[in-house]
């Protein structure tokens, strides 16, 4: 067997919401205390992700296509394809409203358990 294993994007989304390597992954190849990537693709008028922060620990996106409406921290700002941004730990953030099909890879580190908080609003 190799040292290696390749997963499927369009099987991640399906099964893990677009997960592909966290603490959280049962796959021994993609299980990793150290960090968490998700790869996801939002459709337009989406509006379902909620208000959230990590209490430990930073977090970058890559937008790779799409536009969208950020809320971040105090601040609404638009991203899309090609912006890509660091969100440190304890900043609240949230997709408002996707105006074209918005897809993100992001990063968070560590992974650690149960690090996403809500924020009733």
């Amino acid at each position: 067997m190799p040292p290696f294993k390749i997963g499927k994007i369009k099987t991640q989304m399906t099964e893990k919401r677009g997960w592909l390597v966290g603490q959280f992954m049962k796959d021994p190849e993609f299980k990793d205390e150290n960090i968490e990537i998700y790869y996801k693709t939002f459709p337009v008028g989406d509006t379902d992700d909620k208000l959230h922060y990590h209490p430990e620990g930073k977090e970058y996106m890559v937008v790779l296509a799409g536009k969208a409406r950020f809320r971040i921290g105090d601040e609404l700002l638009t991203l899309e394809e090609g912006d890509y941004i660091a969100i440190p730990s304890g900043t609240s953030d949230q997709i408002v409203e996707v105006f074209e099909e918005f897809t993100i890879i992001g990063v968070r580190y560590p992974s650690i358990p149960n690090n996403k908080v809500f924020i009733e609003g």
